[in-house]
């Protein structure tokens, strides 16, 4: 989840609201202050708002299940596989 959150608006228990509302992949101007609050369940501050990386759905899911006779097809069967569904192919 840390590598999802881009930016987040947290309140302190004193009231104070602080902000890295930041939509950046990477941001090196200062402390990253959501990192703290990512994971410490409101003991730090109530998280108010937040900004999320997050990837188009795919569109369905197919699952293959092929015997080989060695590793040399193996790596072979995942070029084809590269070739013919390019970024539609999610693991192998």
């Amino acid at each position: 989840m840390r590598s999802l959150v881009l930016g987040l608006e947290a309140v302190l228990s004193d009231g104070t609201v602080v902000s890295s509302m930041n939509k950046l992949l990477k941001n090196n101007a200062g402390f990253d202050l959501k990192q703290l609050f990512i994971g410490t369940e409101g003991t730090l501050g109530i998280v108010t708002r937040a900004v999320l990386r997050l990837f188009p759905q795919q569109p369905d899911r197919r699952t293959a299940m092929i015997a080989l006779r060695g590793f040399d097809e193996v790596a072979q069967l995942l070029q084809l596989a590269k070739l013919k569904f390019g970024s539609m192919l999610s693991a192998y």
